[in-house]
């Protein structure tokens, strides 16, 4: 029954990633605060009823972590620079750490973004079961998959709903290969 249940969970991973990256305004204008804290809340209590209440808050809080900061100059992969070149997000310290370790390439900047805040989610969990040395695996994985999910929404037309729906189920899967691992 755990199982089935846990596979329920699926859609509700890509619907929640998808309401973050603001996929429905109409949903998440109306609410204080961003629709991340609610989505990770929803996410953490659904997988903690599943699995447990500790993996609950490791997937709540690393959802939480892992979305707060922003992607935004990163995630067209090189597609809007000329416009992008006066952006203020460029003075921001995070933004200016990821391009250090860059290399000026906007896949290289999504692969740290997206693997960096993944990685206290692999690394919680395996600290509780055992195989911490295994969680940037984890990460790694998460990162080159997230980046072809943002290249592949290029190749067709659905745009940022497309790469939302892959991360979210991504971030499922990942999960699923923990439990099982």
């Amino acid at each position: 029954m755990t199982v089935f249940l846990w596979f329920l969970l699926l859609p509700l991973f890509t619907l929640a990633n998808r309401f973050c990256g603001g996929g429905w305004p109409h949903l998440s204008d109306p609410l204080p605060g961003r629709s991340l804290y609610y989505a990770s809340a929803v996410l953490g209590a659904l997988t903690g009823l599943v699995w447990g209440w500790q993996f609950g808050a490791i997937v709540g809080v690393g959802f939480l972590f892992w979305r707060a900061p922003g992607w935004g100059l990163w995630f067209d992969l090189h597609r809007h620079d000329e416009e992008q070149k006066d952006d203020k997000r460029h003075d921001d310290l995070f933004v200016k750490a990821i391009n250090a370790i860059s290399f000026g390439s906007d896949y290289v900047a999504m692969f740290w973004r997206l693997g960096l805040f993944f990685l206290p989610v692999p690394a919680a969990w395996l600290y509780l079961t055992g195989g911490i040395v295994f969680a940037p695996v984890y990460a790694i994985v998460f990162a080159i998959l997230g980046v072809i999910a943002y290249e592949f929404r290029w190749k067709t037309s659905l745009g940022n709903a497309l790469s939302e729906f892959l991360i979210g189920a991504l971030w499922w899967s990942i999960l699923t290969v923990l439990l099982i691992g």
